[in-house]
């Protein structure tokens, strides 16, 4: 029996090094003959997608659209639909936005690997639209709304255009449910590359930074967190970058406490891991890689009861789960990680089950359960 023909699907490639990007490397790992089909690709940011074969749809040609994929949001759809996919056996879609909605013919399977239903269009609409001065002009308001209705439309039908979807976390699976009415298969879980699974350092309880790594994005709560370590005097390290990066440095009075890093490598990175005491992580994740790889490093999560990645982790051993989200409980949190001896065993052992090599199998058993179901 030949090799089947696999394609991989995103939505966008055009943001630097991050948890959906990681994933799709551990694909290119898996499936590393499958081209990546998207709709706009900046090779500068996206450095990570060089191992790629990259193919984009007719709106790259335009070049000064591609980190405004946000404007023009309304052209996706069209760009999926035009893509061809008959030359596959399977095409893999990972989709928080569009790509989901490509078009196959019968003989090509699709499997979703479902991020999240759109934030845009569901569970962050109101606030996206409350809190944009553009949206606030009442006419632009009035088309953004049409457009909007539009997009959740055509989104309600891409969602059963694949055979199977998989999501990233049981909290994916219940807003698919919730959302679009439908029961998807079991999650996987993503998992740290097989050089990340021993635990480097031990938990530092005292005199120790706490350490954000995350995309700089008002749903992540890093407001929320500055202003926690402020009132604490509690030193915070901020890696990463985003839309919302001078938004939360603006919000920082005390710059001897709060630092902000981005474009740290690899080495580097592990360092702060290294130096922290913990890591914050207080906004809702749909997975949240940082989570495992806070618990390689032997430090403790601080992470929001509600993310993927929180199905993982046992509070008050391996981290501590955020239950309730305002400046008091996060404050409380904070210190309360001190009162508590994390588990080593317990943080090894959770790697150990979400390893590299179970989401290998998991993920190709995945693929011949799709390519078998006629």
């Amino acid at each position: 029996m030949t090799e089947p023909k696999i394609a991989l699907v995103y939505d966008r490639v055009n943001t630097p090094y991050g948890g959906a990007e990681k994933l799709l490397l551990a694909l290119h790992k898996i499936f590393p003959s499958a081209p990546l089909y998207t709709s706009v690709y900046d090779e500068q940011l996206a450095a990570w997608a060089k191992v790629f074969t990259v193919k984009t749809s007719w709106i790259n040609r335009f070049g000064w659209l591609r980190n405004k994929h946000q404007y023009i949001a309304f052209l996706m759809p069209l760009a999926f639909e035009n893509f061809n996919f008959s030359e596959f056996d399977l095409v893999i879609s990972i989709s928080s936005a569009e790509a989901k909605g490509i078009i196959t013919k019968p003989e090509t399977k699709h499997l979703c690997y479902l991020l999240t239903p759109p934030r845009y269009l569901y569970s962050h609409r109101d606030f996206i639209m409350a809190n944009s001065v553009v949206f606030n002009l009442p006419i632009i308001s009035w088309i953004a709304k049409k457009l909007l209705d539009y997009l959740t439309r055509w989104d309600q039908i891409a969602i059963h255009r694949p055979d199977k979807i998989i999501p990233i976390s049981k909290l994916v699976q219940n807003r698919a449910l919730e959302y679009y009415g439908i029961k998807c298969e079991e999650p996987i879980y993503p998992s740290l590359a097989s050089s990340q699974h021993a635990i480097t350092a031990k938990f530092k309880k005292e005199n120790a930074q706490l350490l954000i790594v995350s995309r700089l994005v008002p749903y992540k709560n890093i407001d929320l967190a500055i202003r926690a370590c402020q009132e604490l005097d509690q030193p915070l390290n901020v890696v990463g970058q985003g839309e919302s990066e001078e938004h939360f440095k603006e919000l920082v009075t005390k710059p001897h406490l709060i630092k902000f890093y981005k474009n740290l490598d690899d080495k580097r990175l592990d360092q702060m891991y290294d130096e922290c005491s913990a890591v914050l992580m207080p906004g809702e994740e749909d997975f949240g890689i940082v989570a495992l790889e806070a618990l390689a490093h032997g430090k403790p999560v601080l992470i929001n009861s509600n993310s993927g990645a929180s199905e993982l982790i046992e509070d008050k051993k391996s981290g501590l789960l955020l239950k309730r989200l305002d400046l008091e409980g996060l404050k409380s949190a904070i210190l309360e990680v001190k009162k508590y001896d994390f588990d080593p065993a317990i943080m090894s052992r959770c790697l150990k089950q979400h390893n590299e090599e179970t989401f290998k199998k998991q993920f190709k058993q995945a693929v011949f359960n799709a390519l078998k179901e006629s």
